[in-house]
């Protein structure tokens, strides 16, 4: 058998431990919303922080590099909430990867990572004292607006399962 090959049977494994096993399934949403909390929460506050700074911000070079250190958080917490996401996926694949919901949140999410890279370029030219006030504003609110269609589309996806 290849590696490949095993991996409809590894996968449906893991769907009968997870429907077995509430403990599990409760465990692994549990890290899937932790997540959600550590990255999204992170992000909005510094989204909310982002739309205060300016040029004339005092110790701008400061705030910048406070900002800067939160994406570090914000990677972890997606890093767990994809790592979750996808045991859940597996827990019911037919289901998710049929449903137009699913790929919805996908694309949101893909928006939302695009978004986080955009920002970060125009945090990474501020730092070195150029231009990007305008992108780093308009990210800050795509990033929250984001964070939060995400999250609802996830709820709702959480009521096809």
């Amino acid at each position: 058998m290849t590696v490949l090959g095993g991996v409809p049977a590894l996968v449906e494994r893991w769907a009968h431990f997870y429907g077995d096993r509430k403990m599990v399934s409760a465990a692994v949403t549990y890290v899937h919303l932790a997540g959600i909390l550590l990255g999204g929460g992170l992000s909005v506050a510094s989204d909310r922080t982002s739309f205060q700074l300016g040029p004339d911000w005092p110790d701008v070079q400061r705030e910048l590099a406070r900002l800067y250190a939160v994406h570090r958080w914000v990677i972890l917490g997606l890093a767990l909430t994809v790592a979750s996401g996808v045991l859940m996926l597996f827990a019911d694949l037919h289901t998710y990867i049929t449903s137009p919901l699913y790929w919805t949140k996908m694309g949101l999410l893909a928006l939302l990572l695009s978004n986080g890279y955009l920002r970060m370029r125009a945090e990474g030219a501020l730092r070195k004292g150029g231009t990007g006030w305008r992108t780093l504003h308009r990210t800050s609110g795509a990033s929250m607006a984001l964070w939060f269609l995400v999250l609802m589309a996830g709820a709702f996806l959480s009521t096809i399962a």
